[in-house]
């Protein structure tokens, strides 16, 4: 009997540290933006299409290697249970609400129309932690049902090109910068991104603090990409980056301006000194 005791204590005790050590890889491995898709209005359309049109646009998303994105089935089933509604989500702050229930980052809602023989998608997308509305685009299925598919692999990828993946500078060596984001990420080679400098504290008129004052001072470009990580050249930098530097993607990569030297060229093209305007008593 005593045997058995210690043999469930010992089994119990490598039950705990397999869940620990589970745990912790999900968490460092945890570089994808984590999202839901409620169930989307139907206006003048079959509710059985708009649903379709959420399942696959959910599929979508997920294929695109950028985001992780709950089970529709999973976050109903959540929803039944704390008796919240899931189709019809217009306010953002409801939005938010569910996005904490589910534990994601994001929340995409949306609605679809049939307006003549054309279906309309629109889609909101909502930051959980700030309740903010990130993201509204749409898209149109010009041959009904029949272009729907192709529609919403169009609308997936714009999607994807505005929702900014941030991560960090970790060695640089010459022109050659890591950061730690890569293949998981949905990160590839020749994608640009820019060095953000993270300022001063950003403090409200009660002297809470509410951000961080934030500069573009560079501009990368991925070279190489593993796993876990990418190699990038350093394309354009208003000053040296250092250890530590956020990186993040954008639709289109902020040109840095060069610092103006305050000299003029004469016409033979030689610097002469600034012409200084005596003052005006």
């Amino acid at each position: 009997m005593l045997v058995m005791v210690k043999m469930k204590k010992f089994s119990s005790l490598w039950f705990v540290i397999f869940c620990l050590c589970l745990f912790h890889i999900m968490a460092v491995g945890q570089t994808k933006i984590t999202m839901a898709v409620l169930d989307f209005e139907a206006k003048n359309i079959a509710q059985e299409t708009a649903d379709a049109v959420a399942d696959i646009l959910s599929t979508e998303l997920f294929n695109t290697n950028r985001f992780n994105v709950v089970e529709r089935t999973a976050i109903a089933k959540i929803l039944e249970e704390q008796k919240l509604q899931m189709t019809g989500i217009t306010d953002m702050s409801r939005a938010a609400e569910i996005g904490k229930v589910l534990n994601v980052e994001k929340i995409m809602t949306g609605s679809v129309s049939r307006l003549g023989n054309n279906i309309i998608i629109n889609t909101r997308l909502v930051d959980v932690e700030t309740g903010a509305l990130e993201l509204a685009q749409n898209t149109k299925s010009l041959r009904g049902e029949d272009g729907l598919p192709a529609a919403i692999a169009e609308l997936v990828k714009q999607i994807a090109q505005q929702v900014t993946i941030e991560g960090s500078i970790i060695k640089i060596n010459g022109k050659t910068v890591l950061v730690d984001i890569g293949k998981s990420s949905g990160v590839r080679i020749g994608q640009r991104l820019n060095i953000i400098r993270i300022g001063d504290y950003v403090t409200d008129l009660g002297g809470s603090i509410i951000g961080n004052t934030e500069d573009v001072v560079g501009l990368l470009e991925i070279s190489k990409v593993n796993p876990d990580y990418s190699e990038a050249q350093i394309v354009q930098a208003k000053i040296e980056p250092k250890l530590g530097d956020k990186v993040r993607f954008v639709t289109a990569a902020t040109v840095i301006p060069k610092e103006k030297k305050d000299t003029q060229k004469t016409d033979t093209g030689k610097d002469k000194k600034p012409v200084t305007t005596p003052p005006v008593f």
